[in-house]
């Protein structure tokens, strides 16, 4: 199983579109996960511009004006999805392993860039986790968060402190663990002259999917157009 986790910053980029396409056969992709595809609505012919065999099952988010927006794909062959959710901050979905019948939760997450809103988020967040956490069912959480966690996740020192609290205290009461990443430093740049360099983009498993996928690895991809660098689950 290996699912890409990549904030796009923008659907409408043809150029983009055609990465994508080839980069989920390239890399064997089963999941696909977008965030800021900045799309209000996805038609029939924007699907197929990077699902051509429309292999997989597809459900989004609305963007709200020019900006936000996600979708999410599962291949069919692989998956069987049961339900889907969407949430202000987040798409979930329930989906079902063909070959081994094994039940899990994907919740892929766009935090607010306006952190006035991160409390908001990261309660919506808990009270997703919590309850599929009740149910038992395998999730990981992925996307990008707008948040960071240390230090070292920024390369200068304008850190907002209780802002990095708070997201660590969350991630501590939802009993998540980060899985831990290879490739890319950094995975977000502001791509100026003197680039800001942060890590925004994440993905965190539950106890009960690190036992069923104790192998679980993250690799932070070379950028491909995006100022966020696409994120590999395997």
């Amino acid at each position: 199983m290996r699912a890409l986790l990549w904030n796009i910053r923008g659907f409408g980029h043809a150029g983009r579109r055609t990465q994508l396409k080839d980069y989920i056969r390239k890399e064997a992709i089963d999941i696909v996960g977008l965030q800021e595809t900045i799309r209000s609505e996805f038609r029939h012919h924007d699907i197929l511009a990077i699902d051509p065999l429309e292999r997989f099952v597809w459900h989004h988010k609305p963007a709200t004006g020019h900006s936000g927006g996600m979708l999410l794909g599962f291949c069919n062959a692989t998956f069987e999805v049961l339900t889907w959710e969407v949430g202000t901050f987040f798409i979930a979905a329930n989906i079902r392993v063909r070959a081994s019948l094994r039940e899990l939760v994907i919740v892929q997450v766009y935090g607010p860039a306006d952190h006035s809103r991160s409390a908001e988020f990261l309660g919506e967040l808990e009270a997703k986790v919590r309850e599929v956490s009740a149910a038992q069912i395998p999730l990981m959480v992925g996307g990008d968060f707008n948040l960071i966690r240390l230090g070292a996740d920024k390369n200068n020192d304008n850190i907002n402190w209780p802002r990095v609290a708070m997201f660590n205290n969350a991630i501590a009461s939802m009993a998540l663990r980060e899985v831990a990443r290879t490739g890319a430093r950094y995975t977000w740049t502001n791509k100026q002259l003197a680039p800001v360099r942060s890590v925004l983009d994440r993905a965190f498993m539950s106890p009960d999917w690190e036992v069923v996928f104790p192998l679980c690895s993250l690799l932070a991809e070379t950028r491909i157009g995006s100022d966020h660098v696409p994120l590999i689950l395997s």
